[in-house]
């Protein structure tokens, strides 16, 4: 009999990015692997979800901070308890009381696990320092948890460095479904009358650095076949709009369904992701795994995975190097092609969910059966559990 996981994840619909496609495609393989899952998400989000038993929650965002209503918790109590979870898994953050879902979860016996999505970049920059705070200001609901998940050694440094105890941490990168997510025909640029197609995909944050990639696009002053589009959400959106409207190259495209955005890859020329800090881009693996060819900077992890594999470009400055970059793939189609086929080859080798999920699964059964961490620092810490997807 399989297991019955709690996830706390993200939904889609209202927004598009790597969390809400991170909880899409990992419940959807748990339930393959004959788990049997209960999806609790933000209302907000949307009503995309991957299994139909989800409890949506209601809450107000601020900026990207989640703060839940009254009744919030009791009423994940109330489903927790009628569930009975052999597992609680949360991918981080889902609102102000991620801990609190935890320590729930440990009431009822369940184990707990929490995979850290969150950003990081160079500790000398003050985009690395401002995230540095908000690892210091998420680690005590960190330890609330049996596990965390980080994306890589230099974040599980991080995590150490901001207080969470090495051995409660397990290094498992962000996987891809690449039988899904696969290089095929669309009819998209036919469809648009385009030469040559750019493309992002993400949240529109100030970090993600997409109002950059427009400007370096219209400074190319390419023909009118030649197109960025752009789609997702964020803070930005009306903006993005406004400096798009000065070209009519540029088309921003918002949220898209999972159809529309394997259309949008696999009809890509040249995918770009100029963010300053990152972690590991699952939009990045996706681009890859649709074998497109991909100019990326060296946040987060990105420089190890796009190495031999795409175009990397200094985070700091982004031009000329970005516009250099452009402009020299846009020139050569047959390394566009080289490109984008070490860039599928290195998806399916390092980066596959099927392998990830299996290591999520011995991960959420050594749990169990070693049973919980002590809540207080330094008590009762556990071995670390040598899991990863690339072994």
């Amino acid at each position: 009999m399989g297991l019955r996981v709690a996830w706390f994840g993200h939904a889609g619909g209202r927004r598009a990015d790597g969390l809400s496609a991170y909880s899409a495609q990992t419940v959807a393989a748990l339930v393959a692997a004959g788990c049997t899952v209960r999806f609790f998400h933000h209302e907000m989000d949307g009503d995309r979800t991957p299994v139909d038993d989800a409890v949506a929650l209601d809450g107000v965002r601020f900026k990207t901070v989640t703060i839940p209503v009254p009744r919030t918790r009791a009423a994940i109590e109330r489903s927790l308890a009628e569930f009975h979870p052999d597992v609680v898994h949360l991918s981080l953050s889902v609102s102000v009381i991620d801990g609190a879902v935890a320590r729930t979860a440990r009431r009822l016996g369940a184990a707990t696990v929490v995979t850290c999505h969150l950003p990081y970049a160079a500790e000398h920059s003050i985009r690395g320092r401002t995230m540095r705070g908000i690892y210091r200001y998420h680690t005590p609901r960190l330890r609330q948890f049996d596990r965390c998940i980080a994306l890589s050694e230099g974040q599980r440094d991080l995590l150490v460095g901001t207080g969470l105890p090495a051995e409660r941490i397990v290094i498992m990168p962000t996987a891809v479904d690449a039988r899904r997510i696969s290089p095929g025909p669309s009819a998209l640029r036919e469809k648009l009358g385009a030469a040559l197609l750019v493309s992002y995909l993400g949240r529109l944050d100030p970090e993600k650095r997409v109002e950059e990639l427009i400007q370096s696009f219209l400074a190319r002053r390419w023909p009118d076949d030649h197109l960025l589009l752009v789609a997702g959400h964020g803070s930005q959106d009306r903006r993005l709009r406004a400096l798009a409207d000065r070209g009519s190259g540029v088309r921003i495209l918002g949220v898209i369904s999972d159809e529309d955005r394997l259309d949008l890859l696999r009809a890509t020329d040249i995918f770009v992701l100029p963010s300053t800090a990152e972690g590991l881009s699952l939009a990045l693996l996706e681009a890859m795994a649709a074998g497109c060819p991909i100019i990326g900077t060296a946040a987060g992890e990105h420089a190890g995975v796009l190495d031999g594999a795409g175009v990397l470009v200094p985070t700091n400055p982004l031009e000329p190097a970005l516009g250099e970059a452009l402009e020299s793939l846009r020139a050569d189609p047959g390394r566009r092609r080289r490109l984008g086929a070490a860039a599928r080859r290195r998806a399916v080798e390092r980066y596959s969910l099927d392998a990830y999920v299996t290591g999520l699964l011995s991960l959420y059964e050594e749990t169990l059966n070693r049973g919980p961490v002590a809540e207080t620092a330094g008590a009762g810490r556990l071995p670390a559990v040598p899991v990863s997807p690339q072994a």
